[in-house]
């Protein structure tokens, strides 16, 4: 029965070395050192060719199926699974959603593989690594922590477009987060609350060069504020300076690549689990987003340098609140009103002592709270704003619920009605009265002078 041999091009070349040492045209040791191998692996081989010839040269697992291949119907499943469901998962996450939702346990090779045969590559494009410094991790946790936001359909392509703010701890990739519609103040306050909350003050924060981490230049000051030789700050930077927390401003998105990357491997996974989820709306992304964060970090967080942390102690939560919050300054007027966004708000009551041509503090919690303090007192409240807080005063003002907007005002006094003329009376002097008996002429003149 012929039997048909295959040889690759080293193959040929091990074939006319062995071929050379049983012709003796060449030794052992040489002959070693053209195949690469040791002299006794070489005297092995060369009797191995003595028996079988050719069919000796190829290696005896040549065509065959390794033992630990997959199975067919295990592979034909997966697929399944990556056109219906998973389609938009890159393979390591794939791998994880396939051990925890499908028990389908397997490496990462075989389904980049597998994906590959099918023709269903993974949708994350891989791009060869740009040489940059590369700057060392803070050994504490809580000793720096990038702060970034980033805009993505996160509820799949057909829903809307809305941001993620984001937080990294430095030193262990620990990851604080929230969904917000738009990127602004009120909601880094509510990222800064969160981390205060779970693992307390941050030494410093680095961020970009965005206006709501450093104000716009020619930035005006008030009088006061140039004599006290202050200068022009953000909301958000004027309540990290309370809190004791440093700033750093990056020149470039590489310098705070760590946060970077996050919103990378989250746009990766995190749409796809909430996709999973059925997730709809903002609020439910908010709602799933702590328990995804709390296995995202038990995956991906490292051990620091040191294990002693740097974060400082919360402060109360009623100092927190003073804090964490908008704050506007306005002078009152006389009827014991401030002019806010084109209205008049109330500063404290009708029956309390006036405030007249004082300047207070207007402070908007992050919850939409409104308050009035005056020397560090609070003086009064004011209406609840409805909805996501916005910096501007006007768009506050947009949100105030229907019940507690200021009351219309008064109708002007109408002018009352003119009296009649009263209709003069005719009276007659009387015979002798003094008037009949006075002339005028020259016989009178001495009277007169």
């Amino acid at each position: 029965m012929e039997t048909t041999v295959t040889l690759t091009m080293k193959d040929q070349q091990t074939y006319h070395v062995l071929f050379a040492l049983d012709q003796r045209r060449c030794t052992a040791v040489q002959a070693a050192e053209l195949l690469g191998r040791t002299v006794r692996q070489t005297r092995r081989k060369l009797a191995q060719f003595r028996k079988d010839g050719l069919a000796s040269i190829p290696h005896k697992n040549r065509g065959r199926k390794p033992h630990n291949a997959l199975p067919d119907q295990l592979r034909h499943k997966i697929v399944a699974l990556v056109k219906d469901t998973y389609t938009d998962a890159n393979n390591h996450h794939l791998t994880e959603l396939l051990a925890e939702c499908e028990d389908i346990h397997t490496s990462v090779s075989s389904v980049r593989r597998i994906r590959v045969e099918a023709g269903l590559p993974s949708p994350r494009k891989r791009r060869p690594p740009k040489h940059r410094a590369k700057r060392e991790r803070k050994p504490q946790p809580g000793m720096m922590l990038q702060i970034d936001g980033s805009p993505c359909r996160w509820l799949g392509d057909d829903g809307p477009n809305f941001n993620i703010i984001a937080a990294i701890d430095d030193a262990t990739n620990e990851v604080f987060a929230v969904f917000r519609q738009e990127e602004d103040t009120a909601g880094y306050l509510l990222l800064l609350r969160d981390v205060i909350k779970q693992r307390g003050i941050p030494l410093s924060l680095y961020s970009d060069r965005h206006m709501i981490f450093s104000p716009p230049k020619g930035a005006k000051l008030s009088v006061e504020d140039q004599l006290a030789g202050k200068h022009s700050q953000s909301q958000f930077g004027r309540a990290a300076q309370e809190l004791g927390i440093g700033q750093i401003k990056a020149h470039s998105a590489q310098a705070k690549g760590r946060v970077e990357k996050t919103f990378n491997t989250l746009q990766d996974r995190l749409v796809v689990e909430m996709r999973l989820e059925n997730i709809s709306t903002i609020q439910e992304a908010n709602d799933f987003l702590p328990g995804f964060l709390k296995r995202y970090n038990a995956r991906f967080t490292k051990p620091p340098a040191l294990d002693q942390p740097a974060y400082r102690p919360a402060p109360s939560k009623a100092q927190l609140d003073r804090i964490l919050c908008l704050k506007f300054t306005r002078t009152v007027a006389k009827d014991n009103t401030v002019s806010f966004g084109g209205r008049h708000l109330p500063v404290a009551k009708p029956s309390g002592p006036s405030y007249a041509r004082k300047k207070v503090r207007i402070h908007i919690a992050t919850d939409g709270r409104i308050s009035f303090w005056y020397q560090g007192w609070r003086i009064g409240k004011g209406p609840k704003v409805e909805g996501e807080l916005r910096t501007e005063p006007s768009a506050i003002v947009a949100q105030l619920s229907p019940q507690d907007e200021p009351q219309p005002a008064k109708q002007p006094l109408q002018t009352p009605p003119k009296a009649k003329r009263r209709q003069p009376s005719v009276v007659t002097p009387a015979p002798d009265h003094p008037w009949r008996k006075f002339r005028y002429g020259k016989q009178y003149r001495h009277l007169l002078q």
